[in-house]
């Protein structure tokens, strides 16, 4: 009777809402990953732009920024959903395993050895001793900033306001190398060999930093005269394990290429030195 038929009905206005909810978001996919496309594509055209005009008042890492900004408030006024939003938000997890390792790969394959082991122990002074000086200042300033009541942050402890430092002294200048690298400015090549240098290994210095004070805050450890040199010890620690493992990677990519006839298939070749490069930075990572 009709009570048979409200029974039979129930069940089956959810099974036919399943597709409709699939499909919305396989639309919303499709349509965001075209955003991305689009902005990509713009980033290049205004890269180039750049270059064919010789506007080097404005850097291609700056114009790609202006494109994003536009972008970003183009979404939060024309579709401001939490979905959205939260696409269009960079996560830390894709940022470390998907977007850095190419970054850092890219910058080891295209150094100019010889100007880089040259000028070796001054790019070391720079890139390390300079990054940890920079790290303290800015995270001490920050710190006597939040007890002065200026900022808003943790003020038991000085390992926030550090953390904040290590990320800050992060600074890669692209814009500087890309304007500095241009044959019609003639720039001095000791000078650019310092600067790409230092910007190589400036990276991952500021990383492990970032990653020891965070640790550091997140297990609430109290700062005294002990923990300074135990963050300075396993930050030594951890770099070296680093240098260790990218160095012992390194070598057996290069005795397989060497004693194989890998060469002979350029496919192959690649896809197995990509794959030594991102897993180098997974172990290290791990």
């Amino acid at each position: 009777g009709p009570g048979a038929h409200g029974h039979a009905a129930g069940p089956a206005a959810p099974r036919a809402a399943m597709p409709s909810a699939a499909e919305d978001a396989h639309e919303f996919g499709a349509l965001n990953t075209l955003l991305l496309v689009v902005v990509l594509g713009l980033c290049i055209l205004s890269a180039y732009l750049i270059k064919k005009y010789k506007f080097y008042y404005l850097p291609e890492s700056a114009a790609a920024i202006i494109v994003g900004f536009i972008v970003g408030g183009m979404a939060r006024l024309v579709y401001p959903s939490r979905e959205e939003l939260q696409f269009l938000t960079l996560d830390a997890d894709l940022f470390f395993f998907l977007l850095l390792p190419p970054i850092i790969f890219e910058a080891g394959y295209t150094l100019r050895k010889k100007q880089f082991f040259s000028n070796f122990w001054t790019i070391i002074l720079f890139a390390v001793l300079g990054t940890l000086v920079s790290t303290f200042i800015i995270g001490y300033a920050t710190f006597l900033l939040g007890r002065a009541g200026v900022v808003s942050i943790d003020t038991s402890s000085p390992m926030e306001a550090l953390t904040y430092g290590a990320l800050i002294s992060a600074v890669d200048p692209v814009a500087t190398l890309s304007i500095m690298g241009n044959a019609e400015l003639n720039c001095d090549p000791l000078l650019y060999s310092l600067v790409f240098g230092e910007s190589v290994l400036n990276d991952a210095v500021a990383i492990v930093l970032f990653h020891t004070f965070s640790d550091a805050y997140d297990k609430k450890e109290q700062f005294d005269s002990s923990t300074l040199p135990s963050i300075l010890l396993n930050f030594i620690g951890v770099s070296t394990g680093s240098i260790i493992v990218g160095v012992g990677i390194g070598l057996s990519c290069a005795y397989i290429f060497k004693n194989t006839q890998l060469r002979e298939i350029p496919k192959y070749e690649i896809s197995l030195l990509f794959l030594f490069s991102y897993g180098s930075y997974a172990l290290a990572e791990a």
